[in-house]
């Protein structure tokens, strides 16, 4: 399989978010709860549990497509807040559910360092040729 190097997104960095597996079928990514991260009521903002759960769904997306000279963005995310996060690691973790040509679904669980779920989410990735003129062997080693 193709290794796939895609440059730093400086959202993600923003958000300290540490990437833990881009894997196409299984993947994950943690953070660190900061003052930053949170809503005016102390609890973590859900825009970060959001943010997250698109970064490592398109991520994944993106290791898997990009080989076959394919890019992907985020069509759609539902994402449903079931408990309050007031500190600690936060874990993504991302499951693919259907891989096609055009459209990947994944689900998504957002966990508290207790491994409680306190999120979940389904996010749609759309998959499309690479514009043309669009070099993409700069994020490709064979």
């Amino acid at each position: 399989m193709p290794d796939v190097k895609l440059p730093e997104s400086p959202f993600d960095n923003l958000l300290g978010t540490e990437w833990i597996s881009s894997d196409p079928d299984r993947a994950v990514v943690r953070v660190t709860m900061r003052d930053d991260h949170r809503q005016p009521m102390a609890i973590m903002h859900g825009g970060v549990m959001a943010s997250l759960v698109e970064s490592v769904c398109s991520m994944a997306t993106a290791h898997a497509v990009l080989p076959e000279g394919r890019i992907a963005m985020g069509q759609s995310i539902s994402v449903n807040l079931l408990r309050p996060i007031s500190s600690g690691k936060v874990e993504v973790v991302a499951t693919a559910v259907h891989r096609g040509r055009m459209t990947w679904v994944w689900k998504a669980e957002v966990l508290d360092e207790d491994e409680r779920v306190c999120a979940v989410a389904q996010m749609t990735m759309a998959v499309r040729e690479a514009p043309e003129g669009a070099d993409l062997s700069q994020f490709v080693t064979r």
